[in-house]
């Protein structure tokens, strides 16, 4: 039993026996010249459909093939027509008789056109399963797009968490390694004055001795004055006393200061921290005393509680609403202040207002708050470069405004507010509770983003890192607070002259978090006392 055959096969078969028949008995050109031209297109338009499908044909220009297929059956049949009358009409003229079978042709090609139907709808089923496959697929890409996004931005929120995580145990060991260095050398300077009062404790165990020895001189001294009184009895008895008392006296006070004596004055100035005035004068005041009781003190060590403690008066205060004090004693990238909060909200008013006294010859970093998007968003610092008059108030990098600040490098105590608003783009800056600066149209309309970092001292290139020795703050920063409003000229005044706080604010150095390196945090309620 033969197998199935192919289309392609099929059309072979049939264009074959059309030329068969056409060509049978050979006699006519023009017959020979049509069977050629007929399997020419029969073919061609025969294979073309199968290897467009093969390459994946869209649906549309399949169906255009279709009805390109039944035109040309149409004039095949036409053709057909009139290929049997013009064979008719020259087999009548020559005598030829007319032997093609087209009735067999007909069959064939009907069965070509039956399995080029069968073979269309077999394609466009083909079609219509794998558009549906191609929809699911899509579906499913697009799902795996969005669960791979959401991965992304969970592994990038997760990655900024870990970071900010090492950069606070980072400075906490830091800071943890400055503490123990500083107990180290605190251990060292201790293990020293052990060693010192050690060797003070030999040096004085030896002086007794000694001591020990010269008084029983003494005594055995005073026991042959005894003898010698009780065998003079023609003589005063007092008065020869009188003279063996001046004669120690005389001997007690041309005596040498002994180790003994050094030693105690050491002790004395070690325990008290007086000055050496007023040992001096307990020295004067213990010579002048009796023999006796210059003996008793004279072996006898002095008590911590009977010196008394001089206290030096506190300056008188004027300015006391500074509540504490931040000290940043070096130029180290190490030594810096982290706040615990942040901004929680978009930023359109601020106004900053400290009190400053810089020890170095720029103003270094005084506010800096960085963000994701950008790691100057708000700063207020001057660098170790350039114009050292001159320091610049960034909103939004790169737009800044430069402010000058050759009056605070003086080493002095003075007072800054910086005031910003979004509306119209206004800024004054005050030195002093005097307006210094101001203009317009500086980040009109801006909102400064919440949820940043904010930091004292140093200047961020990076959230919370990547700081530049050239742009640290030396000195110090008093009474520095923030607060998301503009501040009144009144009440710049009353800051500046110490007669309170205005309420609203919303960083303070109550508020800080973490210090970083030898940076120190001192309580002091007036200015004054900050030292």
């Amino acid at each position: 039993m033969e197998g199935r055959k192919s289309p392609k096969m099929l059309a072979a078969e049939g264009s074959f026996c059309l030329l068969k028949t056409l060509f049978k008995g050979g006699k006519v050109t023009m017959t020979r010249q049509v069977g050629g031209s007929v399997f020419l297109l029969i073919t061609v338009f025969l294979l073309m459909p199968m290897s467009w499908t093969r390459r994946g044909v869209p649906a549309d220009t399949f169906k255009a093939l279709n009805n390109r297929l039944r035109t040309l059956n149409q004039q095949f049949k036409r053709f057909q027509q009139m290929t049997s009358t013009h064979l008719q009409r020259i087999g009548k003229n020559h005598n030829v008789t007319n032997n093609v079978d087209f009735k067999f042709l007909s069959q064939q090609f009907e069965r070509i056109s039956r399995e080029l139907r069968s073979f269309r709808e077999m394609t466009e089923h083909s079609l219509n399963s794998l558009k549906s496959w191609t929809k699911s697929l899509q579906k499913k890409t697009n799902r795996l797009h969005s669960s791979l996004s959401n991965m992304t931005r969970a592994l990038w929120q997760n990655n900024h968490h870990n970071l900010r995580e090492i950069h606070k145990q980072r400075a906490a060991l830091t800071d943890l390694s400055h503490k123990i260095q500083k107990q180290q050398s605190q251990i060292d300077s201790l293990e020293s004055l052990k060693d010192q009062v050690q060797d003070g404790m030999q040096d004085l165990q030896t002086s007794l001795k000694k001591h020990q020895t010269r008084i029983m001189k003494l005594e055995s001294q005073i026991q042959e004055l005894l003898k010698i009184i009780s065998t003079s009895k023609a003589e005063d008895p007092f008065n020869s006393i009188r003279k063996q008392h001046g004669v120690l006296m005389r001997h007690v006070q041309t005596q040498p200061k002994s180790r003994e004596h050094r030693i105690r004055e050491r002790l004395l100035l070690r325990s008290t921290k007086q000055p050496q005035t007023t040992i001096r004068e307990r020295q004067w005041q213990s010579t002048t005393q009796p023999t006796v009781q210059a003996h008793e003190e004279l072996f006898q060590l002095p008590l911590r509680h009977k010196i008394p403690h001089v206290q030096s008066p506190k300056e008188e205060a004027k300015i006391c609403n500074v509540g504490s004090m931040l000290l940043f004693p070096s130029t180290s990238t190490e030594n810096y202040a982290i706040f615990q909060k942040t901004f929680q909200t978009g930023i359109h008013e601020l106004s900053i207002c400290t009190w400053l006294k810089v020890d170095a010859k720029y103003v270094g970093t005084i506010f800096s708050y960085a963000t994701e998007n950008n790691d100057n968003m708000l700063v207020l610092y001057g660098h170790n470069s350039g114009k050292l008059g001159l320091m610049d108030f960034v909103i939004g990098d790169p737009t800044y405004r430069e402010l000058p600040s050759q009056n605070i490098l003086d080493g002095e105590w003075h007072h800054l507010c910086i005031i910003w608003s979004s509306i119209e783009g206004r800024f004054w800056y005050y030195l002093d509770r005097h307006l210094i600066s101001n203009g317009s149209k500086f980040q009109k309309g801006y909102e400064i983003p919440p949820g940043g970092f904010v930091v004292l001292g140093q200047e961020q290139d990076s959230l919370g890192g990547d700081f530049d020795v050239a742009e640290a703050f030396v000195g110090r920063l008093a009474g520095f607070a923030l607060w998301t409003r503009t501040l009144s000229p009144v009440e710049v005044s009353g800051l500046a002259d110490g007669k309170g706080v205005p309420q609203g604010a919303v960083l303070s150095l109550d508020d800080v978090d973490q210090m970083s390196g030898s940076v120190q945090h001192i309580t002091c309620e007036c200015l004054e006392h900050c030292v």
